[in-house]
């Protein structure tokens, strides 16, 4: 990207101009953390970063990227803060059996950064968000299961 004029420089060596999204709002400035002094039992603090992760987008914690070199402590509150913004910051995301809570303080660290959601476009369209259709998929498959089991 040539920085002096925001135009993109493909390897032809044409400029081509590029556009940036307008109008996009975020959710509010909260992120989700590992809480080493709550009430939950840290040996589950594993599993609950597995199953973060399992729901959302942990590849900037893989080695080499730009979150790979942080703590278990700084991976467990990466894991949740993704999950708890791909909930679109519902507090009850942001438990993990009592080992987080949620801040107002960016967690983000030098190249690491933490995000934070978009919010949602109130156009009236439906919505086909991941989270719903992990949810849809899960009330699906229940659903499924109590069939099959009669």
């Amino acid at each position: 990207m040539d920085s002096r004029n925001s135009r993109l420089i493909y390897k032809d060596g044409v400029r081509k101009s590029s556009c940036g999204a307008r109008n996009v709002q975020y959710l509010l400035n909260l992120w989700c953390v590992f809480n080493p002094n709550g009430r939950g039992n840290i040996s589950k603090l594993g599993d609950n970063t597995d199953y973060a992760c399992s729901l959302s987008d942990c590849t900037a914690l893989g080695y080499g990227s730009s979150c790979g070199n942080l703590d278990a402590n700084g991976n467990a509150s990466y894991a949740f803060n993704v999950y708890f913004q791909v909930q679109n910051q519902e507090a009850q995301a942001c438990d993990f059996e009592g080992l987080a809570t949620i801040v107002t303080r960016n967690i983000s660290r030098g190249q690491c950064v933490s995000p934070i959601q978009i919010r949602k476009p109130s156009s009236g369209h439906y919505d086909y968000s991941y989270s719903y259709m992990v949810r849809f998929g899960l009330v699906m498959s229940g659903l499924m299961f109590l069939f099959m089991t009669q």
